[in-house]
């Protein structure tokens, strides 16, 4: 999972900020970085 603006890469969790987490954190935290770069 990654996410660009303009082409450019703004934020990309880390594997092991990913393995063993539950669905609800994840998304919080790319939620969190939508918010911030977009």
């Amino acid at each position: 999972m990654a996410l660009f603006k303009n082409g450019e890469l703004v934020h990309m969790p880390e594997r092991h900020h990913i393995e063993g987490r539950p669905a609800e954190m994840i998304a919080e935290n790319l939620m969190d970085a939508y918010n911030e770069h977009c």
